[in-house]
């Protein structure tokens, strides 16, 4: 695993990249709700969050395009999952472009912690 400097987050290896796009999917929204937990304990701060957000999704995106993925969701699941990744996108950029607060990625992360989270 590789780091990003800008957010201090683990980026995969080609090695370590999930085989299928739901998978890679998944991966993604995992590696946003890893820092959930921290950011909703203010333990991270919301910049922080928005970043992770952010790069999770570019990290999925850019693992797609390596496996030659058109950017359409493969089925239902993906849909769906789609959704969520652009939600996450949609708030994490919103927050850092100062389109948003921290009240409203807390809500979204509260979500997606509640949603995807350990059980």
């Amino acid at each position: 695993m590789g780091s990003n400097p800008a957010t201090g987050q683990q980026h995969a290896t080609a090695a370590t990249v999930p085989a299928t796009q739901t998978e890679r999917m998944r991966a993604a929204v995992s590696q946003a709700v890893a820092v959930g937990p921290g950011f909703l304990r203010g333990e991270v701060d919301a910049n922080h969050m928005a970043n992770a957000m952010v790069h999770a999704v570019r990290t999925y995106v850019e693992q797609e395009r390596a496996a030659g993925g058109d950017g359409a969701p493969h089925g239902a699941e993906a849909q769906g999952l789609q959704n969520v990744l652009a939600e996450l996108m949609a708030c994490g950029s919103g927050f850092l472009a100062g389109r948003c607060d921290a009240a409203c990625v807390g809500r979204t992360m509260t979500e997606m912690v509640r949603e995807f989270g350990p059980r």
